[in-house]
């Protein structure tokens, strides 16, 4: 009997193992199929981010060249300003209207000038054609300053 038994007692320990062997494997197989699971995990993860990664760099690309064509807006816009005149010219150009409003100013024909003249001092008629000759020759002149002047602020626009 005691073989018997030490017999038994080996057959106890050879289940016991074996049960334990059946047991490690499970838990292996377990962690292998977790191991594969986290793998496929990750791929996913990383070819998401890889994709939002992508879109991301496109997202960018388009931005730049939205912002390039802004620039290029930009400098038209600027180069167009500077085919508008500026608020001090329109002043300019409004003072010399003014100058030369005949409903503003006051102006006299000749003939009122020679009848004044003869009335103020009795001045013979030839000295007052003369008078009125310069007078009107200075005018002239200014005027035609005046138009050069319009001219040369012109050309600066």
């Amino acid at each position: 009997m005691p073989q018997q038994d030490l017999l038994n007692r080996i057959v106890n320990r050879v289940n016991d193992f074996n049960r334990r062997i059946r047991d490690l494997e499970e838990k292996v197989r377990n962690l292998t199929a977790r191991v594969n699971t986290l793998d496929d995990s990750l791929l996913d993860k990383t070819n998401a981010l890889q994709e939002d990664m992508q879109e991301l760099e496109d997202d960018l690309e388009d931005v730049r060249d939205r912002v390039a064509n802004m620039e290029v807006d930009i400098k038209e816009l600027n180069r167009e300003k500077k085919k508008y005149v500026t608020e001090q010219q329109i002043n300019e150009i409004e003072n010399y209207m003014d100058l030369m409003n005949p409903i503003q100013s006051s102006f006299a024909t000749k003939k009122e000038v020679k009848e004044l003249i003869k009335e103020k001092n009795g001045v013979p008629e030839k000295k007052i054609e003369r008078i009125i000759q310069k007078k009107l020759d200075k005018q002239r002149k200014t005027q035609s300053n005046n138009k050069k002047g319009f001219q040369n602020s012109n050309e600066e626009w």
